[in-house]
């Protein structure tokens, strides 16, 4: 047993120098995770006053050995949730019964949120549930067990000695994802126990570049159906991070594999095997292109900035070239199916719109004042990353259109250019009292009034009355256009 705990030792120190780099000393992954737990030190002691055990678990450990810094730390413990509150009260820790009935009970340390699970034995959800069902336990190895992957089935005490009882270091150092005691029948275990799993393991590929386990790609491919019971949110939350990753094709082209991508976005099924190119193209060139584009879009993403959106952008707005006819209805397509996946997936309102904005069709004719300013009110206040769409967007193109398509974006980047700079004057401010004064010379209300309000911009953007002019001038010019109701 020596030996082998030595082994790991080593194996966790092997896989510290690829981290070399990052480290400005050679210190090993114990002294690393010791340094990191240091101020959790009296948490640690007060767990162990009352008789319990308390480990970091999970995540951060995995970071750790890495050489990252963790984004949360979580703790767990054989302690009952009711003990749990109970030391932490005892001790002046604030409590927080976050998740008290799944085992999981919070504190505030330095004004961070940290979470303390009980072990557990067993985890399941029911269909459709963002909530496990729960059953614990004392034995650490066994709520290890449970856990997705080996490399998230370590924990850490506070000298910073790993437990690492199905080898997560090991993993680690092959660059492998598979799941603890790993064979097919396990892994549909783990699968079953909760489908979201398979999108988790996706995710961890498009973070880390790991190659999955034989096994574990077998019982996702045969479990694929499963990720249906799994609620929206909780399909927005992992493919969001993994199209965030460093590696964001990987996951893609795992989960297109496995069968899965098919199931919760079957639109993308459209763009494999498209050879589609998106319209304003040069004339006399064909249409029709050896462009691929679900293997386009995957060559693309990683050169894509992974904050904001334009990640998902740039997969919702092509989707719409594979079905519309030669691209003619293409990027009205995208931003209909675009909605719909938004709505399935359960984005927010406020990112589904921006999304939607950052999807406006780049005009194809040369820009002028007007259609510059409308495209401008239409797009604001995503105009810096519709333009960062636009240019992503070119990269899906033929070489032969290349040069065109980015010539014409650059003439709508210089005319976009004063509302990028300043997007609060794309919208049109007419005077404040032009209303009252179209009432007084006209006697209109309501549509009609309305339609009085809609000339007077139109005279703005067509440069026949100056924004800044008097409301008189405004009104001069309805008098010489003869408004009328016919025109409503």
């Amino acid at each position: 047993m020596k030996s082998s705990e030595n082994a790991k030792e080593s194996r966790g120190e092997t896989i510290q120098s690829s981290a070399a780099a990052k480290e400005s000393r050679g210190e090993t992954v114990k002294e690393r995770i010791a340094a990191a737990l240091v101020e959790f030190r009296r948490l640690f002691e007060a767990f162990e006053r009352a008789g319990f055990k308390l480990y970091a678990v999970g995540g951060c450990v995995r970071d750790w050995v890495l050489g990252r810094v963790p984004k949360d730390i979580d703790f767990t413990t054989d302690a009952l949730p009711s003990e749990t509150k109970a030391i932490l009260a005892a001790n002046q820790y604030p409590v927080i019964p976050v998740g008290e009935v799944f085992g999981t009970i919070a504190t505030n340390i330095d004004k961070k949120t940290y979470e303390i699970t009980t072990f557990r034995v067993k985890e399941s959800y029911t269909r459709g549930s963002r909530h496990p069902v729960v059953c614990y336990g004392r034995d650490l190895a066994l709520d290890l067990e449970r856990r997705d992957l080996t490399i998230n089935a370590m924990a850490a005490s506070i000298s910073g000695e790993i437990v690492d009882p199905f080898d997560g270091l090991g993993d680690l150092e092959r660059r492998v994802l598979r799941v603890p005691r790993s064979s097919y029948e396990r892994s549909v275990d783990i699968f079953s126990d909760d489908p979201l799993r398979i999108l988790r393991l996706a995710r961890f590929k498009a973070r880390l570049g790991f190659d999955v386990d034989i096994d574990a790609q077998r019982a996702a491919r045969d479990m694929a159906g499963t990720v249906l019971t799994v609620s929206h949110e909780r399909w927005y939350s992992e493919i969001d991070g993994l199209l965030s990753a460093a590696h964001p094709e990987a996951g893609l082209s795992w989960l297109d594999e496995v069968g899965v991508l098919s199931l919760i976005v079957p639109e993308m099924r459209l763009l494999h095997g498209a050879h589609v190119a998106p319209p304003s193209l040069v004339p006399g060139i064909a249409q029709n292109s050896d462009i691929d584009l679900w293997h386009r879009i995957l060559s693309i993403l990683p050169s894509i900035p992974p904050d904001g959106d334009l990640r998902w952008c740039i997969i919702l707005g092509t989707i719409g070239y594979a079905v519309s006819n030669q691209g003619t209805w293409a990027d009205s397509v995208s931003t209909m199916l675009a909605r719909e996946i938004c709505q399935r997936f359960k984005f927010s309102s406020a990112r589904a719109s921006s999304i939607e904005r950052k999807l406006v069709s780049i005009p194809s004719q040369s820009p002028t004042y007007r259609s510059a300013r409308e495209l401008a009110q239409a797009v604001v206040p995503d105009l810096d990353s519709w333009i960062a769409y636009q240019d992503c967007k070119c990269a899906l193109l033929p070489v032969p259109c290349l040069a065109h398509q980015k010539a014409i974006l650059a003439a709508w980047r210089d005319a976009l250019e004063p509302y990028i700079e300043r997007p609060e004057s794309a919208a049109i401010r007419l005077p404040k009292d032009l209303s009252q004064k179209l009432i007084e010379a006209f006697g209109v209300s309501g549509k009609t009034l309305g339609l009085y309000l809609s000339h007077c911009r139109d005279a703005v953007l067509d440069e026949i009355v100056a924004e800044t002019a008097p409301a008189e001038d405004f009104v001069d010019f309805c008098r010489a256009h003869d408004i009328d109701e016919g025109a409503l």
